[in-house]
């Protein structure tokens, strides 16, 4: 082909742009692979420009009476190059008023001498002034006699939903119009289901765009569920909520590669699978966009991780494709065997004509081309949603539900109940070990959170070896085991080896990563057996696992910091391998345990005789200058004393100088009132007021304590989005990720119970339990016509199945027809 495929975007060097001829623009798929075969999907992204006379409605002055049903107000907020955008819908506006809004003095684009100005003032202003985006108007604005590249009619793979289904999905295999003004933005994302999409832009302004190689969209990831673990626990997959701003300047800071290029009037973008992509609007303009597929998205589809807290997001089942296109490969995809890792720079199957029969064959063996023949009784759904046409496209806004209160029964009791407790160990140095075992089933963080057994601390009171009789007695079951760490104490070395032992013996295995791995506390059952001392006292410790510590915890940086040479161009994650885990290394004097990315350990200073940094330095009777416990890994701060890596975590104002060798610990912004507050739990155990506390996060909640002393007591303590870091739960509140704990106790309930009830006002009042209501079961089912039932009672429902795995096909029982209906089980 003639098209200039080799020119390059200046300042974009993998972003490709073609210039088709009037015959090459004719096929749009075989242009499409075409542009896959010279290289442009590792990109993941390409601009076309069409042919000089191409155009695709003759006048766009008949427009300014159509009606924008749902524009949308878009607030950012954060700081430091990390921001969340919601949306508010506002009320209907037609073209004309949406320009005249978008041109006035409030919204006109500022004055600028070229786009790297214009971009700079963007990240500047990003939370300022909220701009109306006109999104997801349901519409085209070709001309029906349009035939090339008709957003509309593109006619590839993916219109076989339509076209055996009936099936529609609005902005999918349907076009949008997009009606930008300046500083609207769309947030990083990849497309629906991972398809491919085309915008174009049909006038006004240009727009930016930023994109990440697919390659590279699992580094993406990682980075942005360090930002925001707390979006990241809520649903796996929330940067397809279009939610999240992460500026340039964090990508290159964290070493994750990503190109940009400034779309003009005329021009088509074209983003390929698995493509993270962002940009903005420089000024009024209207876009069109829609979905797209070739045969090399298949495998996109079948690995696209989904939103699964949205019942009306995208859904696409990959059966039909499978089926049609896979055959061979149909029934290991249905038993759940068809997966594998996917080679982003290979191009679609389509492409093999320009690749040469010998040569594409090579290229495609994983993909094997089949006789197309429509295949029969295969079903097809897309996610569930109240309304006929299920799937959109539609931005929502995300609402944090008000967190339960614990009554005050339970307060007064929360002290009393005791903890579980584990037998003592053996004590030595040489007790600490790195021998491999066979780990079992790798827990995700949002299991560990759940949990309902705490595994803190985990021995045995009355095998202490140290004499206590002189002590006071201590009531406390969480604080036993900590009777010979509390800095008014005399040192134990001894004392100290054993805890950080016993801590390295059980999960998470490493001492920073106990922050949050804090659970609800359980009664105490009675002493182990002697079996079961033994056997865990032989019981050697994993070598790998997966930290549970975000990236963000260690690396939030303020204006103050930013500057800092050391901090930047570090990679991000240091010392984690591509599957997440990292690993286990013990000190051979202290036996402190913890991940190497958590300490900073790189793999070259790892050996049998490795040493944490206090004892490399040899100051042994070093304490936390921020809490009044011992034992855990420690770290340099920058005042000549040494710091918990754990404190250094929750301690808001707390930095890390160099993010990459976590040390030292810069302590000099932390305000002089946090040292003044007093610990609820060791305010009665240590002889004066030390170390620095921190405070419930709990709306206006003024418990303070140490972070070691409430992981010790079993407080909870979770990630956070940016910029908090760490969230922090006291024992008056409760939480919500514990659903086990609230259903049970609901199952409790009695008539004439006292209990704390939200009222529709949104507060809580005391109340009687008058009546306890029965349960009953529903099922969730998805209907042909796309219409979406929560609520069917079994008795409605006979199965007959159809496809053995993953589907059945059921008939519900109406007033007076039989209805056939897909019923899909998770």
């Amino acid at each position: 082909m003639s098209s200039d495929s080799g020119s390059q975007t200046p300042g974009s060097k993998g972003i490709m742009t073609f210039h088709p001829t009037a015959e090459e623009f004719q096929n749009f798929s075989r242009y499409i692979a075409y542009m896959e075969y010279q290289g442009a999907h590792q990109a993941g992204l390409a601009k076309v420009v069409p042919p000089k006379d191409w155009r695709p409605r003759k006048s766009y002055d008949d427009i300014d009476d159509l009606v924008i049903p749902a524009p949308i107000q878009q607030v950012v907020t954060g700081q430091s190059g990390l921001f969340t955008q919601s949306n508010i819908q506002k009320k209907p506006m037609t073209v004309r008023e949406f320009r005249k809004t978008a041109n006035s003095d409030k919204f006109c684009s500022p004055r600028y001498a070229d786009i790297e100005e214009l971009e700079r003032k963007y990240w500047k202003s990003v939370t300022f002034n909220s701009p109306i985006y006109g999104a997801d108007v349901n519409g085209t604005l070709y001309d029906p006699d349009v035939t090339d590249w008709n957003i509309g009619k593109l006619n590839t793979i993916l219109d076989t939903v339509e076209h055996v289904n009936g099936i529609t999905i609005q902005g999918v295999n349907t076009p949008y119009l997009y009606f930008g003004m300046w500083k609207t933005t769309f947030a990083w994302h990849t497309e629906d289901m991972d398809l491919y999409s085309i915008n174009y832009l049909h006038f006004g302004a240009s727009k930016s765009w930023y994109c990440v190689p697919p390659e590279q969209g699992k580094k993406m990831e990682r980075l942005a569920q360090g930002f925001f673990p707390g979006s990241h626990q809520n649903c796996e997959a929330f940067l397809r909520h279009k939610m999240t701003l992460i500026s340039p300047s964090i990508l290159r800071k964290y070493g994750i590669p990503f190109e940009k290029i400034t779309q003009e009037p005329g021009e088509f973008m074209v983003t390929f699978p698995y493509s993270y992509h962002a940009g903005f609007n420089h000024g009024f303009n209207c876009a069109e966009s829609t979905n797209f597929a070739t045969e090399r998205w298949i495998e996109y589809g079948k690995q696209a991780m989904l939103c699964t807290c949205r019942k009306d997001m995208v859904k696409i089942s990959m059966d039909l494709f499978v089926k049609k296109y896979q055959p061979e490969r149909y029934e290991q995809w249905l038993a759940g065997r068809d997966t594998g890792p996917i080679d982003h720079s290979r191009p679609t199957p389509e492409a093999k004509e320009f690749l040469g029969e010998e040569q594409g064959k090579d290229c495609i063996s994983q993909e094997p081309e089949v006789e197309k023949k429509r295949s029969e009784e295969v079903h097809f759904y897309v996610g569930r949603g109240p309304t006929p046409r299920i799937g959109t496209k539609r931005h929502w806004v995300c609402l944090d539900v008000p967190d339960k209160v614990v009554p005050k029964d339970e307060e007064e009791e929360y002290d009393k109940k005791a903890r579980l407790g584990l037998t003592a160990l053996g004590t030595g140095a040489e007790d600490c070990t790195d021998t491999v075992i066979e780990q079992g089933p790798s827990l995700s963080f949002s299991s560990l959170l759940t949990s309902s057994v705490t595994l803190s601390h985990l021995y045995l009171v009355d095998e202490l070896y140290v004499d206590m009789k002189d002590e006071p007695e201590e009531r406390e079951e969480w604080a036993k085991p900590l009777a010979q760490l509390w800095q008014s104490r005399p040192y134990n070395p001894q004392a100290e080896r054993s805890y950080n032992q016993r801590m390295g013996l059980q999960a998470p295995y490493c001492s920073i990563c106990l922050l949050f791995h804090t659970y609800d506390q359980v009664e105490w059952r009675g002493p182990w057996s002697l079996q079961q001392k033994s056997n865990s006292a032989t019981k050697p410790a994993v070598q790998r696992s997966k930290p549970l510590i975000p990236e963000m915890c260690f690396s939030t940086t303020s204006d103050k910091t930013n500057s800092s040479s050391s901090g930047e161009g570090q990679l991000y994650t240091p010392h984690l391998e591509e599957d997440g885990t990292s690993l286990l290394v013990s000190c051979s004097q202290c036996c402190v345990r913890v991940h190497a990315s958590c300490y900073g350990v790189s793999v070259d200073q790892v050996s049998d005789d490795w040493m944490c940094a206090r004892c490399e330095a040899n100051a042994l009777t070093e304490d936390c200058c921020l809490c009044s416990l011992r034992g855990g890994a420690l770290q340099r701060a920058n005042n000549d004393k040494w710091v918990h890596v754990l404190c250094s975590l929750v301690v808001l104002e707390a930095r890390f100088v160099n993010i990459a060798d976590r040390s030292p610990v810069d302590l000099s912004y932390i305000p002089l009132a946090r040292f003044q507050l007093k610990c609820f739990y060791c305010k009665r155990r240590v002889k004066r007021d030390v170390g620095c506390c921190v405070q419930c996060s709990h709306g206006r909640c003024t418990t303070a304590f140490h972070p070691t002393c409430a992981q010790a007591a079993g407080q909870l303590m979770q990630p956070d989005d940016w910029p908090f870091i760490v969230h922090v739960t006291c024992y008056r509140h409760k939480s919500p990720v514990l659903p086990e704990r609230n259903k049970a106790a609901m199952q409790e309930l009695e008539v004439g119970q006292q209990v704390i009830c939200k009222h529709k006002n949104g507060r809580y009042y005391q109340c009687e339990v008058l009546e306890l209501l029965t349960t009953a079961t529903f099922y969730e089912v998805v209907f042909d016509d796309g219409s979406y039932s929560d609520n069917l009672f079994p008795e409605d429902i006979e199965f007959c199945w159809k496809h053995f795995l993953s589907k059945c096909c059921i008939t519900m029982r109406s007033s007076s027809v039989n209805r056939s209906v897909c019923f899909y089980q998770c």
